[in-house]
């Protein structure tokens, strides 16, 4: 008796240099993306290198109760903002140096808060599109540091003391449309 042979079928008709290709190119994607949380987690790191240290060096040299917030600023100086609460519940903001382990300035009060600034900055200037407003340490004080489109399409970086009155500086960038 003769047997017949039964042909098999590949399950697969890709061809093998295919699965290749898009092994490798899977590979490639993952390193990718590894890659670049690496790189995220490393920036962020180095970004708030200077928190734990600035929030430290507020609350050993202020009556600072509690922080709430670290920002950094960089001017020709970086300055370290530490927002906090006082031990009596009041609003603090305290600008600290972090090379120097000191604090610059402590603002408690007769300030605005960034709030109160962003409602009264809105209200004078109708024509403005606002941006951004910081906390901001120019020529040696505390400062707001607020970002917005003018009426003529530039890009303003403008700064008010912390009672809302203009600091005599300015920015202004063309923006090409």
């Amino acid at each position: 008796m003769m047997r017949t042979m039964k042909l098999q079928s590949s399950q697969s008709t890709v061809p093998r240099w295919l699965k290749w290709l898009f092994l490798s190119v899977g590979v490639l994607l993952l390193l990718g993306l590894v890659f670049a949380i690496w790189m995220y987690a490393e920036i962020s790191q180095d970004r708030i290198a200077g928190y734990d240290p600035a929030a430290q060096i507020a609350m050993d040299e202020t009556p600072l109760a509690s922080v709430d917030e670290v920002t950094a600023y960089y001017g020709d100086q970086t300055v370290h903002i530490v927002q906090g609460q006082l031990e009596e519940g009041d609003p603090a903001v305290i600008y600290v140096d972090v090379e120097a382990e000191s604090v610059l300035e402590m603002i408690t009060e007769d300030a605005l808060t960034l709030e109160e600034f962003t409602t009264a900055w809105q209200q004078a200037c109708g024509n403005c599109s606002f941006e951004h407003v910081q906390y901001g340490y120019e020529e040696q004080q505390p400062v707001f540091e607020v970002t917005y489109v003018d009426d003529q399409n530039r890009y303003v970086f403008d700064y008010f003391q912390l009672n809302g009155e203009s600091f005599d500086q300015r920015f202004a960038f063309r923006q090409d449309e």
